[in-house]
């Protein structure tokens, strides 16, 4: 059963073997995740399923890693030897796969047979960053790595409702991370330029995701998402469709944008 969903940032910066002295400049952050790491622990989910922006993104579906263990590390930010770790729930991957069918949202699955993909068995840092954070509070559960597709967001919150169908059946207590960083475009220098939209798209998101305005947020103007230069949106649109028609408490931990990137830690708690 689904237990909690956390939204979270996946900067490198904020890990210590990252971002050495400069962690200190992202302290909020920091102390977000801790906190939000540290309440999915108390809940002992048996499963986490992290969606991410960074995995193999499609047109055709969200794509889903088969590969049996998946592996990931911080090489390409200085630190290789630093490596997590993600066992793929099999039975669950099937139940997804059955109940997005039913809804005409099937994932794509990548599997040693996927030829067309590459990077099968890997984690991006989308994952690797907040499960980080699990990991240092201890918790090391089976479940999924999803990537969002470039699909209409109905789609996308169709999708959500389906995975949140094949974790009721599944019968596991789940914790779900959807990574995702805010409006890269926040301040002059900023990572993606600077656009004076980006900050009114992450003052947005904060409210209806605060307010819990799901439908609103599937309405965003495309041109404002466009400005913000962001790359989670998606992430939350397919973990918003898991709360379909359910009631929520929403809790806005932390949210900074330091470097010009906006970085949101909120946690979503079915009723």
């Amino acid at each position: 059963m689904l237990s909690i969903i956390g939204i979270t940032p996946h900067p490198p910066i904020i890990i210590p073997e990252v971002g050495g002295n400069r962690i200190a400049e992202v302290e909020k952050t920091v102390s977000g995740l801790k906190k939000l790491s540290r309440y999915i622990k108390s809940l002992e989910p048996g499963l986490v399923i992290v969606i991410t922006p960074h995995g193999q993104v499609t047109y055709e579906g969200p794509s889903i890693q088969a590969a049996q263990r998946l592996t990931g590390n911080f090489g390409q930010f200085g630190c290789p030897g630093l490596e997590i770790s993600l066992e793929t729930d099999l039975k669950l991957l099937d139940l997804v796969i059955e109940e997005a069918t039913k809804k005409k949202v099937p994932p794509v699955i990548l599997d040693n047979r996927s030829s067309k993909f590459l990077g099968q068995g890997n984690l991006d840092h989308g994952a690797t960053v907040p499960l980080y954070y699990l990991r240092q509070e201890g918790l090391d559960a089976p479940g999924l790595h999803i990537a969002f597709s470039y699909q209409p967001y109905e789609q996308l919150y169709s999708f959500g409702s389906a995975l949140r169908q094949a974790v009721e059946r599944r019968g596991l207590k789940t914790a779900v991370i959807a990574s995702g960083d805010l409006s890269h475009r926040l301040i002059p220098g900023a990572p993606a330029g600077y656009d004076p939209r980006g900050k009114e798209f992450d003052q947005l998101l904060v409210r209806l995701i605060k307010e819990k305005k799901i439908d609103e947020m599937l309405k965003i103007d495309g041109r404002l998402v466009e400005a913000a230069g962001e790359c989670g949106l998606r992430s939350f649109i397919i973990a918003l469709g898991m709360l379909d028609g359910a009631d929520f408490q929403s809790e806005i931990i932390s949210y900074e944008g330091p470097f010009g990137v906006g970085y949101l830690v909120a946690a979503l708690r079915p009723s």
